[in-house]
């Protein structure tokens, strides 16, 4: 059975990085959580199941530049990836966006426009001045409305700043379909990569 990065001793799990890597203390070298093991994998037995999957699931969610967010904040910016505006919208999508059905297109158009946003911002020669800009004009203003509690107008800036962005780089003729929508898991939603829901079948 393979083995992978985040089961070896040598992976430090507290050295997670803004692209989802941590760092190996054998090679010297970073790598991510779900890797393939290598000559010198050493088993972490001491390691729990539970520090291990949230070891891929960080990997998973930092390697894509699927979050345009990401992308404009640490990327382009330069901010840290626990700055306190990434921290509050993240909180915003796990507390109030997935526990409410009525946000899931709303987070699965997250998923499938965010790549496209975040390849264009990251190609964009001007990325420096556009970043700032949406930062000061949009990202400031849904913190301020998230810790206002003020969902409406945090939703409703965070759409405005998302057309303007599909505007800008051309991106509006594409449609989420109602069975993307529906075929995604709501609690796996909105982070800019989009995953089919798991179907786990009935054991007779």
């Amino acid at each position: 059975m393979s083995k992978f990065c985040g089961e070896c001793t040598y992976l430090d799990l507290s050295t997670g990085d803004i692209y989802g890597k941590f760092y190996c203390e054998k090679k010297y070298e970073r790598h991510l959580a779900g890797d393939p093991e290598c000559g010198s994998f050493c088993k972490a037995y001491s390691r729990d199941y539970s520090t291990i999957q949230n070891a891929y699931r960080y990997s998973d969610e930092h390697s894509s530049s699927g979050c345009y967010l990401t992308t404009i904040l640490c990327n382009i910016l330069g901010m840290s990836d626990n700055n306190v505006y990434l921290e509050t919208m993240r909180n915003f999508r796990k507390n109030i966006l997935q526990k409410d059905d009525q946000y899931k297109s709303l987070l699965v158009e997250y998923d499938i426009i965010g790549p496209k946003i975040a390849e264009c911002l990251n190609n964009d020669p001007l990325r420096k001045q556009i970043a700032e800009k949406y930062f000061n004009a949009y990202i400031v203003a849904i913190v301020d409305c998230i810790n206002n509690n003020n969902i409406k107008s945090a939703i409703f800036t965070y759409k405005n700043m998302t057309n303007l962005l599909k505007y800008f780089y051309k991106l509006g003729g594409i449609e989420i379909t109602t069975l993307e929508i529906d075929s995604s898991d709501i609690k796996e939603s909105g982070h800019g990569k989009y995953k089919v829901k798991k179907i786990i079948p009935n054991k007779e």
